[in-house]
């Protein structure tokens, strides 16, 4: 890979290596070249490799793939493997990891082979992402401990947020709310009611309701609000001196009191916590 963006690998004590899970190393924002990528005898670690723009083509072991945005590849250790640009600039983020429950956990989750999958909130995935990568640049001397607790939360997003490539029926309903998630993609910063997403799909609120319990899980707001406290830490890190209840209306929330008690609630800590943690290890 030719370097666009910023990576890290970890330097593991003997002790972290005996976490049942631990973080090798994280990438972000990477340029792929047009010429292969090969790698014959695999890695020795657990990749997740997130397309971010662009396109390319996969082989793992005797399979071809064609990867595109919002889709990620997950390559097993040992697995032979190979991929390349099809559509530049192909950009990517991504992250090794290991340990003892790895695997397990993973076969647990349907996630049993390497392979490609479609990601119904990438964002969450790259925020994950640029967060381990913020972890091994903190000189914090617990930081293999929070990286632990990190690969554990991306293995439980894994589950609920990716699908294999080819499962059409999942695939088939995820594209039925594709003109909703364009909607708040464009809207999000507006004053959203259930009515107006409904209206979109010209199905009642209670409809829209199952359809999204269906596929993903979660109420229509639930997700709304995700995506909107994933764009306010992007604002809490990168506009240092942008106020809370500046970047709250700037993200749709009606008040600055109700946007920090969603955050809260979703971060374990406060918008003006985050900031602090995170602007600090940005710098």
């Amino acid at each position: 890979m030719n370097m666009l963006g910023d990576f890290l690998f970890s330097i593991l004590s003997e002790k972290e290596k005996r976490l049942p899970f631990y973080l090798v190393g994280a990438g972000y924002n990477f340029k792929q070249d047009l010429d292969p990528h090969s790698r014959p005898d695999g890695y020795p670690h657990i990749q997740w490799i997130q397309v971010e723009s662009g396109q390319g083509h996969v082989l793992i072991k005797s399979t071809n793939y064609t990867i595109k945005e919002n889709q990620g590849m997950l390559l097993y250790p040992g697995d032979p493997h190979e991929y390349y640009a099809t559509k530049s600039p192909w950009i990517v983020h991504w992250l090794t990891f290991n340990g003892y429950h790895i695997k397990k956990v993973l076969a647990l989750a349907g996630f049993k082979y390497s392979g490609v999958y479609t990601l119904i909130h990438p964002e969450i995935f790259s925020g994950k992402i640029h967060y381990a990568l913020n972890i091994l640049k903190s000189e914090d001397s617990l930081k293999g401990f929070e990286s632990s607790a990190l690969v554990y939360d991306f293995l439980i997003t894994l589950m609920k947020y990716a699908y294999k490539e080819n499962d059409e029926s999942v695939a088939k309903s995820y594209s039925r709310l594709d003109e909703v998630f364009n909607y708040i993609k464009n809207h999000y910063s507006e004053v959203i009611s259930i009515n107006d997403i409904a209206a979109i799909l010209n199905v009642t609120p209670q409809h829209l309701c199952l359809l999204f319990r269906k596929v993903l899980g979660q109420r229509p707001f639930e997700y709304l609000n995700i995506f909107r406290i994933n764009k306010s830490k992007d604002i809490l890190i990168h506009e240092p001196r942008e106020r809370i209840t500046s970047i709250a209306r700037r993200i749709g929330f009606e008040s600055a009191s109700y946007f920090c008690s969603v955050f809260k609630k979703m971060e374990g800590i406060s918008p003006g916590s985050f900031r602090e943690l995170h602007y600090h290890r940005k710098i």
